[in-house]
């Protein structure tokens, strides 16, 4: 909605008093003509477009002869040679806020006389060896270069290719050094990870029976474990014979 504001607002700048006026009940106004109305809607050509609106929305309607209207008569009663009359006409259109009316009456002119600086200049063409061209061609013949709807210098074209190849370099670089940062970070958990679950495993086999008395011997014997003798009786006295 916001394009056709734009283009009502040139509309009634141009000050179009005798167009059809439909008032809005929101204090907004359509300044054309009216070119259909329904019980649910009503449509207004503004000159470069048509803009329709609820009839809900509608407080009233004023009809008045519009300016679209009037190019529309003074253009019928133009012949197709007339290079002057068309060019008038398209100034008249201009003046109103009647662009795609004026362009028309100006390739009409041109058609009549291809020649006209009048047109030619109000169309955007450029005079290059003796020969009318449009801006677009002028600036292709001089060797510019259109880089996003601009038209610059091939040097300035080089330049911003080559800030653009730098500005791209340090995006990778910068991509690939928060990859390398996010593998190491990943590694390190892994690690650390691993490192919980041999604790765990270790826990899980039990703990010593020596370890509940004490500190336990420091190391055990591996060989056989030798005892010695008990110690054997005296001998008994024996009697003496008589």
């Amino acid at each position: 909605m916001r394009a056709p504001a734009l283009l009502l607002a040139a509309v009634l700048v141009s000050g179009s008093a005798a167009a059809d006026e439909v008032f809005l009940k929101s204090g907004g106004r359509l300044s054309g003509r009216i070119v259909s109305r329904s019980a649910t809607s009503v449509e207004v050509d503004v000159g470069a477009g048509r803009i329709a609106v609820p009839a809900s929305s509608v407080l009233r309607i004023e009809e008045g002869r519009s300016a679209l209207q009037e190019y529309e008569e003074r253009a019928g009663k133009l012949a197709a040679g007339d290079a002057d009359g068309w060019v008038a006409l398209g100034e008249w259109a201009d003046a109103r806020g009647l662009g795609t009316q004026a362009r028309e009456a100006y390739h009409r002119a041109l058609a009549a006389s291809p020649l006209d600086p009048r047109a030619n200049q109000a169309l955007g063409n450029v005079l290059m060896n003796g020969r009318w061209v449009s801006e677009d061609e002028s600036y292709r013949a001089r060797g510019y270069v259109q880089y996003q709807g601009e038209w610059i210098t091939p040097a300035e074209h080089e330049a911003i290719l080559r800030e653009q190849a730098a500005e791209d370099a340090r995006d990778r670089e910068r991509r690939e050094s928060e990859s390398r940062v996010r593998e190491a970070e990943a590694r390190a958990a892994e690690a650390e990870a691993r490192a919980r679950e041999a604790e765990a495993e270790q826990a899980s086999e039990g703990i010593p029976l020596w370890y509940g008395w004490g500190a336990g011997p420091v190391s055990w014997p591996v060989g056989p474990i030798v005892r010695p003798d008990p110690p054997r009786p005296a001998p008994r006295p024996q009697p003496v014979p008589r």
